[in-house]
């Protein structure tokens, strides 16, 4: 039988303290956050991407410029307005995506959550376009 080893004197550290640390925290709910924030936030490039391209449709949609307009509705031909609302939403969009990755990275950083980036920056990407078309309905 081997024999023991020497006792360490009272007050001496063990020889690995890191053997002795807590266990490791389980990240697989951050991996999952982390994942799932990051295709949310793809898809609301891609949506903000398509949504740009629409909007200039959209100005051609709403107003009346050459129409026909009752006699009770004029019409209405007011460029730098429609101008005005195409582009302010334009900047809406580009800030919100760009607030939201920074946001994103910061979080990811920080080790916190990342989700509550994504879900705000689609919540508020769909404000700006109910805004944006009750505009330009105007």
């Amino acid at each position: 039988m081997p024999p023991d080893p020497p006792l360490l004197p009272f007050g001496t550290p063990p020889p690995h303290p890191q053997t002795y640390g807590p266990p490791r925290p389980d990240n697989s709910a951050r991996t999952v956050d982390r994942a799932l924030s990051w295709v949310l936030f793809v898809l609301q490039l891609l949506g903000t991407l398509v949504l740009g391209f629409v909007s200039i449709f959209a100005v051609f949609a709403t107003d009346s410029c050459g129409s026909n307009a009752s006699s009770s509705v004029p019409a209405v031909c007011d460029s730098d307005y429609f101008g005005g609302v195409l582009i302010g939403y334009w900047i809406a969009l580009f800030v919100l995506v760009v607030l939201t990755l920074v946001g994103m990275v910061v979080s990811t950083a920080r080790g916190t959550i990342v989700w509550p980036w994504t879900v705000g920056g689609i919540v508020l990407t769909i404000v700006a376009t109910i805004v944006f078309f009750v505009l330009m309905g105007r």
